[in-house]
């Protein structure tokens, strides 16, 4: 049996809380490293430590997050989508706090240490719900593949606006009114998600898991531990790229306005990313595809280290090939983190949505506090100085940091997958007997 189609204004919706999400990470990924150093004035070794330190330490708490969420009372909304409102609001209010709270406080990087900490507890309460909702809206993997191509288009496409007015606003009007403004933004997107989208999918069996369960079901499983590995070092990889960006185009390149051209030249790659791969996906299958997006993502973003500062124009093309790579992979890693739920629920028996986004929540912020950490290490060690002329050795240390450091961590997670034990055959067969399985219950009930 399988669950109806999902339309058009629900989609459109899916997109618009999607997009408030990611507004949230982009700027934090992108531009709070670069803030905290040359707007704060704190050392980009120290601002490393707190980005890898705060975000594991945040991480292990991702787990019970996502086994509150799933065993959260569910509403005439659904188990998701008054969650998803409410962790909307928490998180707007936490990431105005992030910004404003070192720039207030006498002790800079004793509030951003806080303020970081508390922002990774708010940020959960948005994204987990979120991520939860591609298993409990669709069955039809027509369905999951669109849903996952909308998630990761508006991620990409949201993030690289961001990207692109991020700077130029924060200097015309100051970073507190661009991050409030920010925030109003995201809270008005996510409200439209959470009003807009339907949850159809209900578990199998009604009973909730405890943490036993949890422990067999997630720390447990092959497939889940080689996915997690995958998802840290795909995040390592763009969170490297997105703190590296900023300080390429100021300092190695010259021209800071460039960062918002090449931000906006990554639009069209990623989008064309979030249909091709997908496509290809029905030939060759999601293992294959996800692991050639990656290695095509490794590669064109490795390929900075050869280009020239002159050569921006080359730059902007590797850019714009990693767009479209990184369009791809996240597509695929949505599909196959749906297609997993539906594995656990299979082999185990309990429906988990909760927990596996809080796992890839985690990830997410792992691997985004690993790749962010090593840019500010890789700075620190090649000598960089916050807003001034660098030498030649700071600016070998943000050529590496934007080229053979993303690539080296994209590569790293097509390794880790290329483990991945879940095959197309499997996974048709997950499918086809869970959907024997409602049809069942459904029939018992009548």
């Amino acid at each position: 049996m399988t669950t109806p189609r999902v339309g058009l204004a629900e989609k459109a919706g899916f997109f618009a809380g999607n997009v408030g999400n990611i507004v949230f990470s982009t700027t934090i990924n992108s531009f709070l490293l670069i803030y905290l150093t040359d707007e704060i004035g704190l050392a980009a070794a120290a601002v490393g430590t707190l980005f890898l330190v705060a975000r594991i330490v945040d991480g292990v708490s991702d787990p019970v997050m996502g086994y509150v969420v799933d065993h959260l009372p569910v509403t005439r909304w659904g188990r998701f989508r008054t969650y998803l409102l409410v962790g909307g609001a928490i998180g707007a209010f936490s990431f105005v706090a992030l910004f404003l709270a070192p720039a207030l406080s006498p002790a800079p990087l004793v509030a951003v240490w806080v303020a970081y900490l508390l922002w990774g507890f708010a940020f959960d309460l948005m994204d987990i719900p979120l991520n939860s909702l591609i298993p409990a809206m669709a069955t039809h993997p027509g369905d999951r593949r669109q849903l996952s191509g909308i998630k990761a288009f508006s991620y990409l496409f949201g993030g690289a606006v961001v990207t692109a007015a991020a700077l130029p606003l924060a200097d015309r009007i100051g970073w507190p009114a661009f991050v409030i403004g920010l925030a109003v933004v995201s809270l008005l997107l996510t409200s439209l998600a959470a009003t807009r989208v339907r949850e159809r999918v209900t578990p199998v069996r009604q009973d909730r898991y405890g943490w036993r369960d949890l422990a067999r079901m997630l720390l447990a499983d092959k497939a889940v531990i080689i996915l997690l590995g995958t998802v840290i070092a795909l995040t390592a990889a763009g969170g490297a790229r997105s703190a590296g960006m900023a300080y390429y185009f100021t300092y190695f390149v010259g021209d800071r306005g460039l960062i918002a051209v090449a931000a906006l030249a990554t639009v069209v790659p990623t989008a064309l990313g979030t249909i091709v791969f997908p496509w290809l996906a029905r030939f060759s299958g999601y293992k294959a595809t996800f692991v050639g997006a990656l290695v095509l993502e490794a590669i064109a973003i490795g390929a900075l280290l050869v280009v020239p500062a002159t050569g921006w124009p080359l730059a902007l093309v590797a850019l714009g090939v990693t767009a479209f790579g990184g369009g791809g992979a996240l597509t695929m890693i949505y599909v196959i983190v749906a297609e997993l739920v539906d594995y656990v629920e299979w082999r185990h028996g309990y429906r988990v949505e909760g927990a596996m986004a809080s796992l890839g929540s985690f990830a997410a912020k792992a691997g985004g506090g690993i790749g962010a950490a090593l840019t500010g290490y890789t700075l620190a060690m090649t000598g960089y100085l916050a807003g001034q002329e660098q030498t030649a050795e700071g600016l070998r240390g943000i050529v590496l940091a934007q080229s053979l450091l993303p690539g080296g961590l994209a590569l790293l997670a097509a390794v880790l997958f290329a483990l991945y034990p879940i095959s197309r055959q499997l996974a048709t067969r997950v499918a086809g007997e869970l959907a024997q399985r409602r049809e069942s219950d459904a029939v018992s009930a009548r």
